[in-house]
C-alpha cells in the first residue's frame, strides 16, 4: 500500500520540474494539461506556477531588438581571427570597431540573461533535491 504523502510529494516534484521546463519552454500540451489539474488540486504548487507565468508574461512583453545582416558573418570572422592569432584587418578596422559595438552588447545581453536566470529560479521559490525530501515525508 502507498502511502498518500509520499505520491503527494512525487507530484508536487513533477510539478515543479513541469513548471521549471515552462519557463525554459519545453513543456508539452498533455504535461501542461496535468500540471493544470496538479496545481488545482495542490494550493502549495499553485503560487510557483503562477509566479513563472509572470514571468513568462513580461518576457513575452519585451521589445525584441533585430541585429544587423552583417552580425554573424562579423562575429565568425573575429573569432577566427582570434584563433589564428590574426590582428583585425586595417582597411576594415573602423567597420571592426562598429561591429565589436554589436559583439559586447550580445556578450553582454548574455551576462544579464545567465545572471537574471537563478534571480528567477530564487523568486519561484525553487527547492533543493534535500528540502524536497524533508518537505515530501513530512
Amino acid at each position: 500500500m502507498r502511502d498518500s504523502r509520499d505520491e503527494t510529494g512525487r507530484e508536487c516534484e513533477r510539478a515543479g520540474r513541469a513548471i521549471e521546463d515552462l519557463g525554459d519552454g519545453r513543456t508539452g500540451r498533455v504535461r501542461l494539461l496535468m500540471l493544470r489539474r496538479h496545481v488545482r488540486e495542490c494550493p502549495g504548487c499553485a503560487p510557483r506556477l503562477e509566479k513563472m507565468s509572470a514571468v513568462l508574461e513580461a518576457l513575452s512583453e519585451m521589445q525584441r531588438e533585430q541585429l544587423p545582416e552583417e552580425f554573424t558573418a562579423a562575429v565568425m570572422a573575429r573569432l577566427l581571427d582570434a584563433v589564428a592569432g590574426r590582428p583585425a584587418g586595417g582597411a576594415e578596422r573602423g567597420r571592426d570597431n562598429r561591429n565589436l559595438f554589436w559583439v559586447v552588447g550580445a556578450a553582454g545581453l548574455g551576462l544579464v540573461i545567465g545572471l537574471a536566470l537563478p534571480v528567477v529560479r530564487h523568486l519561484l521559490g525553487r527547492q533543493g533535491e534535500d528540502e524536497l525530501a524533508v518537505a515530501g515525508h513530512a
